[in-house]
C-alpha cells in the first residue's frame, strides 16, 4: 500500500470574481521510504500540492489518502491529529519561534501532542544530537546560522517519528554548500529511519539526490526534462 495516494486532485482558488486553477487533475502514488521531489517553476502547483498532502489545505475535487486513510471526510480536529501524528514539516523560512531555544523549538510538537515535559526534553535532545546540534540546544534561532536553523527544523520535523516529512523549498534560503549539506543530512535520515521525504524545489541540481522526481507544470504532471526521470507509473 502506498503511503500517499492522490486521485484526480484539483485545487482552484477564488480571487475576486476569478477562479484560478492551481492543480488540474493530479493522480500519483508515493511509497513508504521514498525520497522524492516535486520539481517545477514558480506557479507550477508544487506548494499547493504539498499543502494538500500535508493536510494544511483541502482539495476542490479528488481524493487524498494518507497511510490508507481517505482524508476527505475528516473534520479539522481529526486532520490536525493525523497531521501531528504522521507528518513533519520543513519550511523554506525555517519557521522557528524566535523566543524559544533550539531545544524548545524541537520539543514543541511533542508538547502539543501532550507528551510530558521530561519525555519531550529527552526526545528533542536525541533529535538535536542526530542532526549534529547537541552543543547548540540552548541557542535561540538568531544565534544560529541558516544551516543550523534548518537542522533544528529537521529535528523538529522528525521528533514525533512521522511517516512523512514534507519539505517546501528547504534549501532556497541557503548557500549552495550549506544546501547540499542539508539535503545530504535528510538523505542520511531517510536511509537510517525509513521516513518518506517529499520536497518541493525549482532547483534541478537537487534531482541528483532524489530517488524520484515528479515534474509539475501549470498544475499538472508533465514529462521530465533531460536528466530528470518521469516517476514510474505516471503518465504525462
Amino acid at each position: 500500500m502506498a503511503l500517499i495516494e492522490l486521485q484526480d486532485v484539483r485545487k482552484t482558488y477564488r480571487l475576486g470574481s476569478t477562479d484560478v486553477p492551481a492543480l488540474r487533475g493530479v493522480s500519483l502514488a508515493i511509497g513508504r521510504g521514498e525520497f522524492t521531489a516535486l520539481w517545477g517553476p514558480s506557479g507550477s502547483g508544487k506548494s499547493s500540492l504539498l499543502n494538500l498532502i500535508g493536510l494544511v489545505d483541502r482539495p476542490s475535487a479528488g481524493r487524498v489518502r494518507i497511510d490508507g486513510r481517505d482524508t476527505g471526510g475528516l473534520g479539522d480536529a481529526a486532520r490536525a491529529r493525523l497531521r501531528n501524528r504522521a507528518i513533519g514539516f520543513v519550511f523554506q523560512g525555517f519557521n522557528l519561534i524566535a523566543v524559544l531555544s533550539a531545544l524548545e523549538n524541537v520539543m514543541l510538537p511533542l508538547i502539543i501532542r501532550g507528551e510530558s515535559h521530561s519525555r519531550a526534553h529527552l526526545l528533542a535532545s536525541q533529535r538535536l544530537a542526530e542532526v549534529g546540534l547537541a552543543d547548540f540546544a540552548r541557542h535561540r534561532p538568531d544565534q544560529l546560522s541558516g544551516g543550523q536553523r534548518q537542522r533544528v527544523a529537521i529535528a523538529r520535523a522528525l521528533v514525533t517519528d512521522p511517516l512523512l516529512v514534507v519539505a517546501d523549498e528547504p534549501t532556497a534560503n541557503l548557500d549552495a554548500r550549506t544546501g547540499q549539506q542539508v539535503i545530504e543530512l535528510m538523505q542520511a535520515l531517510n536511509r537510517s529511519h525509513g521516513v518518506t521525504f517529499l520536497f518541493s524545489t525549482h532547483d534541478p541540481r537537487l534531482a541528483t539526490y532524489m530517488q524520484r522526481v515528479i515534474r509539475l507544470a501549470d498544475g499538472a504532471l508533465h514529462d521530465a526534462p533531460d536528466g530528470i526521470p518521469l516517476p514510474q507509473g505516471v503518465a504525462a
